[in-house]
């Protein structure tokens, strides 16, 4: 939310009558029996004068005053803000199906049309979900896109191998090039970025505008919360949505149109060895053919952004967030490299298949989301009816917080919570800790690329770690994070010198 779009529109707020107010406030949900406990709020605005950033932050002081269950009026929007075990459980559990739905602004309603993350809970949402957990994250398919990730981890490795001891590297530009790399091979078969186009102009003005296009949104703006600014907020947004509209439209298109020239001039897919070949674009345009009235290519390009958005903000938040925890604690580092040492070895580079024999790594990688998550606030859900969370009553069309952020913090869950101990998770890949730790949200709407995420994130992660002696640079003012596991964008930049290994001079050399 821009200050001075916020500073618009308390002026116009004030402006209206408390008639209308009242109007918008009907007294039977203002005076709803049995809510949560709420601070006071002041008339039309409701809570927002209480919320700063970071949001996590206010929302966090607010329930150490109300509760860990609590209730705000953000303008005539109800909400419900949750931070503990048992109200998750409660929300994802007993009330998943009421709490299925999420809220379509109108300020971000062109650009998450017809996204899986963001479609309302229906006929729609289940058959994207189902294609996404069969064909893109399911157990055989990620199994099947294993060399996409270790060849794009190996040319990161050779880049890295071939700067030598040279100037430190931009950590939030390498992994993005390697994020995006391995969605782009695994949507169309062809990597985006080649050689080293951040090291001239031209290639990083293009790295700069492609970063922009597919950058995840910032969220609703101050005016999607007053119904009778909503004509105000579209007039304000709508211009710089529909360019970033039609950018991302055109680049989606030219993919799926290029695999359909593709498709025209190959033979038919016959043989089971074929199957592994193909690519998401190439699995939903057979699937056009059988069901063209469901698969058209506005679906096609919605799992496209999926893949390009959701894939690869979160991964590279969480590797940026791993190795700025790692280099500040040089005991974890060593402890992480004796284990792929003693499994792996010093001959060869790591790969997908020796991801199970690391178990301080995943437990590097599970404290990591927990102290520095990507997304501390899941995005929003909403009630389709009323329900009880606490044995408090909260409305229909409720809007639902998880302070995931909180969670992961809370001494009363955590020993130390803001200490680095990957130890705290007991060497135990996968170990299940139940609703205290959910980086990828819960329920129904869970993030379906968990299992994706957490492989990329381990062999890259892994792979630096083995190969690569680690010294930190100096830092800029582009964004980044830091080993407090601070968002990008309240930080600089880390900047990280790789120095290979004497002990893997000759399986580097030979990348």
């Amino acid at each position: 939310m821009e200050i001075f779009q916020a500073l618009l529109y308390i002026g116009l707020l004030f402006s209206f009558s408390l008639v209308f107010y009242k109007l918008i406030f009907p007294s039977g949900r203002v005076q709803h029996k049995n809510l949560p406990p709420s601070p006071p709020r002041i008339p039309i605005l409701g809570h927002f004068h209480l919320l700063k950033k970071p949001f996590h932050h206010a929302l966090h002081n607010l329930s150490q005053k109300y509760g860990p269950v609590f209730f705000l009026w953000l303008g005539w929007r109800p909400v419900l803000v949750i931070s503990t075990p048992s109200a998750i459980e409660e929300c994802f559990t007993k009330n998943d199906i009421i709490f299925a739905n999420r809220p379509l602004f109108p300020s971000t309603r062109l650009l998450e049309k017809g996204s899986l993350v963001m479609s309302p809970y229906g006929p729609y949402w289940r058959n994207l979900r189902r294609f996404a957990a069969s064909e893109i994250f399911s157990s055989a398919r990620i199994q099947m896109t294993s060399r996409i990730r270790a060849d794009e981890v190996r040319c990161l490795a050779k880049k890295l191998f071939a700067r030598g001891n040279r100037k430190p590297a931009e950590v939030n530009s390498l992994f993005y090039v390697l994020t995006f790399n391995i969605m782009m091979k695994m949507v169309s078969g062809e990597r985006y970025f080649e050689g080293d186009e951040l090291e001239s102009e031209k290639g990083r003005v293009e790295f700069n505008d492609i970063k922009q296009t597919f950058a995840p949104l910032s969220g609703p703006a101050v005016g999607d919360f007053f119904p009778f600014l909503e004509f105000l907020s579209n007039v304000i947004g709508r211009v710089k949505s529909e360019r970033l509209q039609r950018k991302r439209d055109a680049f989606m298109q030219n993919l799926v149109d290029a695999q359909r020239r593709r498709k025209k001039r190959s033979c038919p897919v016959t043989e089971e060895g074929d199957e592994k070949r193909k690519n998401i674009i190439d699995v939903m345009l057979m699937l056009q053919e059988s069901e063209p009235e469901f698969y058209t290519d506005a679906v096609i390009k919605a799992i496209i952004k999926m893949m390009l958005v959701g894939g690869t903000e979160t991964s590279i938040t969480t590797l940026e967030a791993a190795v700025s925890f790692l280099i500040s604690h040089p005991n974890e580092f060593n402890k992480a490299r004796d284990e792929i040492d003693s499994n792996v070895g010093q001959s060869r580079l790591m790969d997908d298949g020796d991801l199970s024999k690391l178990a301080y790594l995943h437990c590097i990688i599970n404290e990591t989301l927990r102290l520095g998550p990507a997304v501390p606030l899941i995005p929003l859900h909403e009630s389709s009816r009323e329900c009880v969370v606490g044995d408090f009553s909260v409305p229909s069309g409720t809007f639902l917080i998880v302070n995931t952020w909180a969670l992961h913090n809370d001494p009363g869950v955590w020993g130390d919570p803001t200490l680095f101990k990957p130890e705290r998770f007991g060497g135990v890949e996968g170990e299940k800790v139940g609703f205290k730790l959910i980086p990828f949200g819960s329920g129904r709407r869970a993030c379906p690329g968990e299992s994706l995420a957490r492989r990329l994130i381990a062999l890259a992660l892994g792979t630096l770690i083995q190969c690569f002696d680690w010294e930190k640079g100096e830092e800029n003012h582009e964004g980044g994070g830091n080993g407090n596991g601070k968002r990008m964008e309240e930080e600089k930049t880390m900047q990280i010198v790789f120095r290979p290994r004497k002990a893997l001079m000759d399986a580097l050399s030979e990348l």
